[in-house]
């Protein structure tokens, strides 16, 4: 693994003695900057996409899309490849894709902007607005708090009810079903990754507004973020004219094929059903970097990035990238000790989308990737881009 990312730095630093970087359309958007950092940043993003484009293009996946964002602007937006295979269709800022379990991320903003509204806290029981919820355990049921589904700390055992969402069954029906299972641990102890249980956070943010779900991520998130293509419904990106379609890998014959969207997990949307576009996501980020308190307050913001239940013995890969020390569970997002700082990642994968987020809050640095298909490429996107930020900081500060 070492030996990769020394092999991504040596590509990097041979780049620079390579022709002239293109342009691209978005490093003009950044006037902020003074001459010297943006230079200098623009180094930094041209052999970047350098390192992606030919990755991307040995992947043979068909369709991607990457927004960077630092401070509070748009640094670099653009889409690669297609959204449907054997096509010309090209994918574009605005093509939609599924945004898989960064859904979880977007929860966890809305549930800090009913914090910061008074409608919702962190330490509330989920009984107090779920009145039909219960476990096997009732005692457990009785105490278990918003912080604790959205921290996948509830005490039940990993992907609990992953056949009941892949059923189709609605969130209600979940709900009652939950009634009849056990726990392997108090809650609050321990960390197993949920979706099921996760969205019941859905429930508890309907009762306490008397709004659908779908409702307040639109009037709360989306629209004043102005993330004009986003949305949480199935039939939303059915019926849109701008999606990359899905598509799955055969290993025996090496070839990717069109896959079929489906309903799955939009039936627990705050685990993952949100639709976006790269565009959408580069507005999402700013939100993320601290720079839209009209959405979720810094203090909102601190809470749900504040670590709640270490994961660094759990078999989770980004315990493998290189310069990870420990990394933890907050409230919708993973925490990673890097390098001396803390990194707010997450990644998502359903329906054969692969996607990933990560900010770097003490550099104000922002970097979301879409894939409409998996492919071996997903894994080193965000450690490479990691790896290459700190050799732009390292030449920077020299």
């Amino acid at each position: 693994m070492k030996l990769f990312y020394v092999a991504c730095i040596a590509v990097f630093l041979g780049a620079c003695t390579n022709s002239q970087p293109k342009e691209e359309e978005s490093l003009a958007e950044n006037k902020s900057l003074n001459l010297s950092e943006k230079d200098s940043l623009s180094f930094f993003l041209d052999h970047y996409e350098k390192f992606f484009a030919t990755n991307f293009n040995v992947s043979e996946c068909p369709g991607a899309a990457i927004v960077i964002v630092k401070d509070s602007t748009v640094v670099y937006k653009k889409g690669f490849g297609v959204k449907e295979i054997h096509t010309q269709d090209s994918v574009d800022v605005h093509t939609v894709f599924r945004i898989a379990s960064l859904s979880k991320g977007v929860t966890a903003v809305l549930a800090g902007n009913l914090v910061d509204h008074n409608e919702l806290r962190w330490d509330q029981r989920v009984k107090e607005s779920v009145q039909t919820f219960n476990l096997k355990d009732k005692e457990q049921a009785d105490r278990l708090q918003v912080n604790h589904l959205l921290s996948h700390t509830t005490g039940l055992y990993k992907y609990t009810f992953t056949k009941l969402i892949q059923r189709g069954l609605s969130i209600d029906r979940i709900i009652n079903s939950f009634r009849r299972k056990g726990v392997v641990a108090s809650e609050g102890v321990d960390y197993e990754y949920q979706n099921a249980m996760f969205s019941v956070i859905e429930k508890v943010m309907e009762n306490q507004t008397k709004k659908s779900f779908e409702t307040l991520l639109k009037e709360r998130v989306f629209d004043p973020a102005k993330m004009v293509t986003a949305s949480s419904t199935f039939s939303d990106i059915k019926n849109s004219t701008n999606v990359a379609l899905p598509h799955s890998y055969n290993h025996y014959s090496k070839k990717y094929k069109l896959d079929k969207l489906h309903k799955n997990y939009y039936n627990v949307a705050a685990a993952g059903g949100v639709n976006a576009s790269i565009s959408d996501m580069g507005e999402y980020l700013k939100i993320l970097l601290g720079y839209r308190p009209d959405i979720i307050s810094k203090e909102s913001l601190a809470d749900i990035f504040n670590p709640i239940i270490c994961t660094s013995n759990k078999d989770t890969y980004v315990n493998l990238w290189d310069g990870v020390t420990d990394s933890y569970y907050a409230m919708g997002w993973r925490i990673l000790d890097y390098r001396g700082r803390r990194i707010v990642y997450h990644g998502g994968n359903v329906n054969q989308y692969k996607t990933q987020l990560l900010i770097d809050p003490d550099n104000n640095i922002g970097i979301c990737v879409l894939f409409n298909a998996p492919n071996p490429f997903n894994g080193p996107v965000m450690p490479t881009f990691l790896n290459y930020y700190d050799f732009y900081l390292d030449m920077k500060n020299k």
